[in-house]
């Protein structure tokens, strides 16, 4: 299937004039010097074999090493690795509490070329696997987190857990050593109300999704807040984020089936894309993630199906 060319051009310029925008006190200009905009989606028809491979209630969607879709079924209770070309490459799960089973698999992360890291959530633990999909062990068991709701690696091998009880990020290291958390109970800057996702970006900057406060959290590679982003006047309940190479934040509203940019140097909205006007039927965004050649995968967990946009850049005059 190929859609419309579509592309909504919300430009940060124009918004900021509008006041339709959320920025903390930092240098809103305090990027590299190469950074690019996003300032709209194009959507390009879905990936090679989306709708074919009985995917039920699929919750999250990741890259690995050899560019294949690695997509946690949740419906389904697998793990399933697809091809570039659509081809479905393994399986591994199946339900249960065992070795290498799942309750309800609904994040995972990839750390490429060595492991498969799966939040198993009803179990509430974290399973590692191997690139083929052996089992290798729990790396959290269910006594060491109250509700993980979600995980990435960091480019070190760190593995970042949401637990959505302690309203907090739980930081291990490479050698499963507890590091300082992020966010927890109380007020004021780096505080949840209900976190959701979390990602790595390229710079080590760490953001992490809050439908509950209606914002993103953006903090440093050693815990200090750096920034929020947020719509103004708008009811905004983000969950899955990705950073793409020049440190936009695109972020997943499956509520407000749609897709929203931020821009890396402006830390304001660039972009909008409205599921219901430029992907029929409406899209419930679940998982993002970036292809080898850039491009932005968007996994719909209504349709069962990934949808490939290309982003749109340019640059404020």
């Amino acid at each position: 299937m190929h859609y419309p060319r579509t592309c909504l051009f919300v430009l940060g310029c124009l918004l900021a004039a509008a006041g339709s925008v959320y920025s903390s006190d930092v240098d809103v200009f305090a990027t590299v010097d190469d950074s690019r905009f996003v300032i709209g989606f194009e959507p390009v028809g879905e990936a090679p074999g989306s709708g074919e491979w009985g995917l039920d209630s699929p919750q999250a969607l990741a890259i690995d090493h050899r560019g294949n879709m690695v997509i946690a079924d949740s419906g389904n209770n697998r793990v399933l690795v697809v091809s570039e070309t659509g081809d479905v490459v393994m399986e591994f799960g199946g339900y249960g509490w065992d070795e290498g089973q799942f309750d309800t698999p609904t994040d995972l992360a990839v750390y490429a070329g060595f492991y498969i890291y799966v939040l198993d959530e009803g179990n509430r633990r974290v399973e590692r696997f191997d690139e083929r999909g052996n089992y290798l062990g729990r790396i959290v068991d269910e006594d060491e987190t109250s509700a993980p709701i979600g995980i990435a690696i960091g480019s070190g091998g760190e593995l970042l857990i949401v637990d959505e009880d302690e309203q907090a990020v739980i930081v291990y290291s490479q050698f499963a050593e507890a590091l300082e958390p992020l966010g927890g109970f109380g007020d004021g800057a780096g505080v949840f109300v209900s976190p959701c996702g979390v990602v790595m970006g390229p710079s080590r900057q760490i953001a992490v999704s809050d439908p509950g406060a209606g914002v993103v959290h953006v903090f440093d590679e050693f815990g200090s807040e750096l920034y929020e982003v947020a719509l103004p006047g708008e009811r905004f309940r983000p969950c899955a984020v990705a950073f793409d190479a020049y440190g936009n934040l695109i972020t997943a509203d499956a509520e407000g089936h749609r897709i929203v940019a931020f821009g890396a140097r402006s830390r304001m909205v660039t972009a909008v894309a409205l599921g219901g006007d430029s992907l029929p039927p409406a899209l419930e965004p679940v998982g993002l993630a970036f292809d080898d050649n850039g491009r932005l995968l968007v996994l719909d967990r209504a349709e069962g199906r990934v949808i490939r946009v290309e982003l749109v850049y340019d640059a404020c005059e």
